[in-house]
Formats: C-alpha cells, sequence, structure tokens
C-alpha cells in the first residue's frame, strides 16, 4: 500500500485504449446488468423488476432500508420491494439499486489504498447534488442521487487496473478531487472522468449517467443533461467547500450558487446544512464511515470575509449595473450636441405628462421654437457654426425656462418644450420669455473659427396648451398645434410668437395656413437670389431626383438653376426673390407632394401675388391622378408633368424646357 506521503515518482503517461483493455477493470453487478437491460422494454413490468431485486437479498435490504430511512420520510413504512416501487416509482428504486451498485468497484481495488477519503467526498458530492436537485426543481433527483454516486468511477477504475502508476498520484493529491484532477491531467495525461464515461457506456448505463460522468469537472460543456450536469457539479463545489481541502472552495461555491440556483449569498449557509444533514443519511445507508463533519459555521469560517465580500461585491456590481442604466438611458434620449432631451425624450414627456394632467385635470402646454433662417448661417459660415449656434439656442432656452419644463431638441433646429401646470397663456407668456432671451443679446461667437464675432439670431415660437373643461385631444394633436402656430410665426415675419386658439383657430383654414410671399426685410435677403440671375427654380424633396435635374439643365448652358428641398424653403428662397436685390425666376418647377406647405399651396399662393402671377408654373407629381392634375390647372399651373415618364427621358424634357426660357438680352 502506498505511503500517505508518497510522491508521483512513478507515475508515467497512461492510454484510456490500454486501461479500457485491462482484464482488471471493475464489472457492474449482475442484478445492476440484468436490471439496466429489463427497463429498457417500455413493457417491463414492477412484479418483474421487483423479483429481479428480490433475488438479491443484500441488495433488496438496503433499498428497504434506504427507502424506510429519513432520506425519503415516508409517513408510513413500507415493507416489500414491490411496495417501494409503487410508492416511489420505477426510477427512483432503479436509481438505488444502480447507486448501490457503486460499492460493489471497491472490491475491484480491495485494501491496496485507502479509500475512506473517497467515499467521504462521494458521500458529500452525492447528497449535495440531491439537495440541489430539489432546489433546481429538477424531476427526479434520485436519478441525480445515483448519477453522482458514479461519477467518480473512472478513479475505481484506475486504480484497480493501474495501481503501480496510478497509486502514487491519488495518494500525492491528499484527498482533494480538483487536486487529483489536475495532476492525472498533468503527470498521467489521462482523464479519470472520459475514461469513467466509455466504462458507463460499455456496460449500457443510462445517458444521463454517463453525461454526468463525463462532465462533471466542466459542466457547462455537457450536450445533454445539462441542468441535471450542473447539480452534480454545485455537488462537487459543496463537498469541496466542507471538507476544506480546496483553498477558495467555499467562495466557489457562493458564486455559482448565486449564478446558477439564482439564491442570495446568505442562504448558502442554509444549503450547506441540508446537504450535511442528507449526507449523514446517505452515508448510514451506505455503510460508510464520515468521521467528524464540521458545523456549518466553521464552514462558513473558511471563507473569511468572503460571504461579506460578495454581498457588498454584488451590491456594488448591482449598483454600476443601474448607473451604467441611467447612463444608457441618458445617451439614448440627449441630443449628442446641444446636450438637451432628444426627440425620443420629448415624445416619451409629453405623452406621459399630458396623461398626467388629464387625470389630475391640471392645465398643460406645449411650445416650439425655430430658428429662424438657420439655413443662412449653416450655407455662409458653415455647420460648425450652425452647431454653435444650436448649442448656445439650446443654453438660453433652458436657462430662460428653467425649472418650469423640459427643453428637447426636436430636429434641426427646432426645439420643442412641455410645460405642466400651466394655462395657455401662461404658455404664451412663457414663449415670449423664450423668444426675448434668445433676440435680446447678440450670440457670442468669437471663439468659434471662420465665425464673426457676434451674430444677432431669433426664433419663432408656436404654442399650444390644455385646461380643464376643454376636450381632450391626444398629446400628438398638442404638439402638431405648437408646430402649426411656429408656421404661422414664420409667416407672421418671424420672431414672434403665435398661440393656437388665439391666432391659428382649429377650423379648415389652420390645417393649411395661409402663405405670405412679402419680401423678406433682412439683411441677409438676396443672399441666395441676388447674387446670380436665377432663370429656374426647382422646388423638390427627393435630394437624387432634384440634383440630377440640376445637372441636366447645367448640361443645357443655358440656365442657371437654385433648388428648395421643401415648401417651407420654397417660401424662403421666393421671398429673398421678391426682396429689393432680387432676382425673380423664369421658370419654377414644382413638385406636388411636399413636406411643410405643399406643392398645390405654394401654386395657389404664387398665382394670387402679382409680383410672381407672370411666373410660369410646371407641377410634377408621380401620381396620375385626375382631380389633382384639374386642381393644378385650375389654379394656373402652365404644365402638368408625370414624374416617371420625365426621368425615362430626363435629358430631352430639360433641353426642351429650357427652350421655353426668354433669351438673355
Amino acid at each position: 500500500m502506498p505511503e500517505s506521503s508518497g510522491s508521483s515518482e512513478n507515475a508515467g503517461v497512461l492510454s484510456i485504449e490500454n486501461v479500457m483493455r485491462s482484464e482488471s477493470l471493475p464489472t457492474l453487478p449482475a442484478v445492476a446488468m440484468e436490471l439496466l437491460q429489463r427497463t429498457s422494454n417500455p413493457d417491463v413490468s414492477l412484479d418483474e423488476i421487483a423479483n429481479l431485486i428480490q433475488s438479491d437479498p443484500g441488495l433488496a435490504a438496503k433499498v428497504l432500508k434506504t427507502v424506510n430511512s429519513s432520506f425519503y420520510g415516508l409517513p408510513t413504512p413500507c415493507p416489500s420491494i414491490d411496495r417501494a416501487i409503487k410508492m416511489l416509482g420505477l426510477r427512483a428504486v432503479k436509481s438505488l439499486v444502480l447507486g448501490f451498485s457503486i460499492l460493489n468497484l471497491n472490491d475491484a481495488v480491495g485494501e491496496r489504498i485507502e479509500l475512506e477519503a473517497f467515499w467521504k467526498h462521494t458521500v458529500f458530492a452525492s447528497a449535495g447534488a440531491r439537495q440541489i436537485a430539489k432546489r433546481m426543481d429538477l424531476a427526479e433527483p434520485d436519478e441525480v442521487f445515483a448519477a453522482a454516486l458514479f461519477q467518480d468511477m473512472g478513479v475505481l477504475a484506475l486504480l484497480s487496473a493501474e495501481m503501480q502508476a496510478y497509486g502514487p498520484v491519488f495518494v500525492h493529491a491528499q484527498g482533494s478531487h480538483a487536486r487529483l484532477h489536475e495532476l492525472e491531467r498533468t503527470q498521467l495525461e489521462i482523464d479519470h472522468a472520459e475514461l469513467g464515461a466509455l466504462i458507463a457506456e460499455r456496460w449500457r448505463m443510462p445517458g444521463l449517467i454517463s453525461n454526468v460522468v463525463r462532465y462533471h469537472h466542466r459542466p457547462t460543456a455537457a450536450p445533454n443533461h445539462l441542468r441535471v450536469v450542473q447539480a452534480v457539479g454545485l455537488g462537487q463545489l459543496a463537498a469541496a467547500a466542507i471538507e476544506g481541502l480546496e483553498d477558495g472552495a467555499v467562495d466557489t461555491l457562493i458564486d455559482e450558487a448565486v449564478h446558477q440556483l439564482e439564491i442570495e449569498p446568505a442562504d448558502v449557509p442554509d444549503l450547506l446544512e441540508d446537504i450535511r444533514q442528507a449526507s449523514r443519511e446517505i452515508a448510514r445507508v451506505l455503510d460508510q464511515q464520515l468521521g467528524e463533519v464540521p458545523s456549518v459555521q466553521e464552514i462558513m469560517g473558511r471563507a473569511g470575509q468572503m460571504l461579506v465580500e460578495h454581498q457588498m461585491r454584488a451590491e456594488q456590481e448591482t449598483m454600476q449595473a443601474q448607473q451604467r442604466a441611467v447612463e444608457a438611458e441618458h445617451m439614448a434620449t440627449t441630443d449628442g450636441l446641444t446636450g438637451v432631451g432628444n426627440r425620443k425624450k420629448f415624445d416619451t414627456l409629453v405623452h406621459q405628462q399630458v396623461a398626467e394632467a388629464y387625470s389630475a385635470g391640471t392645465p398643460i402646454a406645449t411650445l416650439f421654437s425655430d430658428a429662424d433662417k438657420f439655413k443662412f448661417v449653416n450655407d455662409t459660415y458653415g455647420h460648425h457654426v450652425g452647431d454653435a449656434v444650436l448649442i448656445e439656442l439650446a443654453r438660453r432656452l433652458t436657462d430662460a425656462l428653467g425649472e418650469r419644463g423640459t427643453v428637447c431638441r426636436y430636429g434641426g433646429e427646432e426645439f420643442a418644450v412641455v410645460v405642466p401646470g400651466v394655462t395657455r397663456d401662461q404658455a404664451t407668456a412663457i414663449g415670449e420669455e423664450l423668444r426675448q432671451a434668445i433676440c435680446s443679446t447678440p450670440f457670442d461667437l468669437a471663439g468659434v473659427e471662420d465665425a464673426p464675432p457676434q451674430l444677432d439670431r431669433t426664433v419663432s415660437v408656436g404654442v399650444s396648451g390644455w385646461s380643464a373643461g376643454q376636450p381632450q385631444v391626444p398629446a400628438l394633436d398638442l404638439v402638431q398645434q405648437a408646430d402649426k402656430a411656429v408656421y404661422l410665426a414664420k409667416e407672421s415675419g418671424r420672431n414672434n410668437v403665435k398661440t393656437w386658439g388665439v391666432d391659428l383657430q382649429a377650423d379648415a383654414s389652420s390645417t393649411e395656413p395661409a402663405l405670405s410671399l412679402a419680401a423678406a426685410s433682412s439683411p441677409e435677403s438676396g443672399a441666395l437670389a441676388g447674387e446670380i440671375k436665377l432663370d429656374l427654380l426647382l422646388i423638390e424633396d427627393d435630394p437624387l431626383a432634384a440634383k440630377l435635374m440640376q445637372m441636366m439643365f447645367l448640361r443645357t448652358g443655358r440656365a442657371e438653376v437654385a433648388i428648395a428641398n421643401d415648401g417651407r424653403e420654397a417660401v424662403q428662397v421666393l421671398r429673398e426673390c421678391a426682396g429689393p436685390d432680387g432676382n425673380l425666376p423664369d421658370l419654377i418647377i414644382c413638385d406636388l407632394n411636399l413636406p411643410e406647405f405643399n406643392g398645390l399651396q405654394i401654386l395657389k399662393a404664387l398665382k394670387a401675388n402679382e409680383r410672381f402671377a407672370h411666373i410660369p408654373i410646371y407641377m410634377v407629381s408621380g401620381s396620375e391622378n385626375a382631380d389633382e392634375v384639374k386642381a393644378c390647372l385650375d389654379a394656373g399651373a402652365a404644365e402638368f408633368f408625370n414624374k416617371i415618364a420625365v426621368g425615362k427621358d430626363m435629358k430631352n424634357w430639360c433641353e426642351q424646357i429650357v427652350r421655353t426660357l426668354p433669351v438673355a438680352a
């Protein structure tokens, strides 16, 4: 028998193939082999199985002793095997028979080496697996228990077949199962888990057992019966924690129990106590000696401050996760340029606060602020200057509003505000405060490259509101009302406040505010149209189509073309064209379907204004709706073209259009 302090100097590389061919390998008892064969038949009778087990009186006695122990806690004693099968089920009794068969493998090793530590570990690990299986709500904890008993059968096989090479390694591990597994791989290049699984498959044991045997050291790799293998793996950790032979065993158990069982660290001592009690009972039915089992307090004491540290770490991780969630939400709802809320935040906020206002019967208002002539800033000084202006706009609006509400960047140069608890008239006064905050002091751009030292800026503000007693409308309608009020403020000369319900009524005319094409009077007027003779104005919201059409016109060599991308921009360009230094276009091509103001509105406004009435206007649309065509022609359109037909022969179409332009003097 090797010395307990022996080294592994006799160790050498072992081959699983050679071990499997060894005549010294242990075999499964005949009754167990027969039981496996018969239970593979789904039609086997319970009486047949009961008679088979009772053919081995010693085995039958062990089964009944276990069934009647506190391991099962039956309310009444069970007198026979057939009754045990009926009370516990065939699978549970089969698991017990197979579990007891592991003891017969002891005979193959004999007394050549001390196995007390091995069996203590097996008892703790299998008891742990059964208790953990219960906590995991696995269907058959007894099957898990039996599989756990067999998990280290490869160790017994190596001791019986290769005692000379394996015995010193086994002793050198000093009872530590994890250390033994490591020594096997580093010194013998063999793995008792893989060997045990091959033996289990040779014996035609259930796949659940062979999976447990093969993967109990690496549970997450199990392709089948993953939850059972995880339960057995946790049982191994529990055994290591109770034995106290491995540093950090309690720490690892707590970490994995919290992760896999989703229990609190403070619940781990209760789990260990359940395993301690179950281990005593299992040791009695297996006729094994556990000796003195440390108390839970002693077990946890080995961890020192680990439990406290784990709880602190868990709390810290929770706080960090909450902080990350807050930061992620902030990033998702904050405008990256200006630092105020973004469109997503505004949409969420306005729906939430409008619902709360309706429920409480308290007033609420929404305001829209749109920077006047912002395109001029970008086109004249560059987008980086435009960004600086937007940042200052957001700051001034936020400072002026204070704690009364929330400023969000709605899109582009438009900012939206929701103000709970104020009436429409109060909101109009707030809108005036916001307007004054922008126009009262020039923007300081001294630190911005290529920008003027100061720049005067204004905003147009639209207001909508609800108070108790008024019909409730969806939050989106309040938003759209404020947005339409902004359009009216723009049409009224900019740098003013307009309010829905006062300046703009909820009737048919308010859905399409009248377009004012009076010439703009600011120093920026004519910045676009005054520089060149403008032959043609193209109003088209599709950038690709607009660019392609412009390129075709320019290739003719006879047309200077300006592009407006939507109805609002078209109105601004036309106003500038009408200014003192402006040049009216000789021809206007206008898409019918535009954002902001549609093409028919622009057409009607142009024909109603004597300054523009003489200009030919060609309408284009992807639609061939006869009513739309008639409406445009009745409103004064010179021609109506189908965009699809135009796109098929755009070059010739552009050349024909150019021929209609007057020849320069």
